[in-house]
């Protein structure tokens, strides 16, 4: 039997989806980030949330700490950059791998050129 961290890892957006679209307009699928404390770090995460703000989250599973409601944070739009840590809007970001910055010349400094 598969741990829940592969279970889960990788499918919240199309487990959040599917909820979301078989909730009859009960539920809202949400893009943001689960900071989970175990491995001291932001996590890319997709949920859902009702009417009431309550959070619905079908992978929570892969986390150690298993999705507390205070370790949500709804995306913005705006990412900071991991190089100047200016703040960039998504359309102007630059994605490096798992890294975001806002121009070229801070890529080039994150990769030592």
């Amino acid at each position: 039997m598969p741990s829940d961290y592969l279970k889960y890892r990788g499918k919240c957006y199309e487990m959040s989806k599917e909820m979301a679209d078989n909730s009859n307009g009960e539920l809202t699928q949400v893009r943001g980030f689960y900071y989970e404390p175990v491995w001291s770090k932001d996590e890319q995460h997709w949920w859902c949330v009702d009417k009431d703000g309550v959070i619905h989250d079908p992978t929570a599973k892969q986390f150690p700490t298993g999705g507390c409601k205070e370790f949500y944070t709804e995306f913005t739009g705006v990412y900071e950059c991991e190089q100047c840590g200016c703040e960039v809007k998504e359309e102007s970001a630059i994605s490096l791998s798992n890294y975001i910055v806002c121009s070229n010349q801070c890529a080039r400094s994150l990769v030592g050129v």
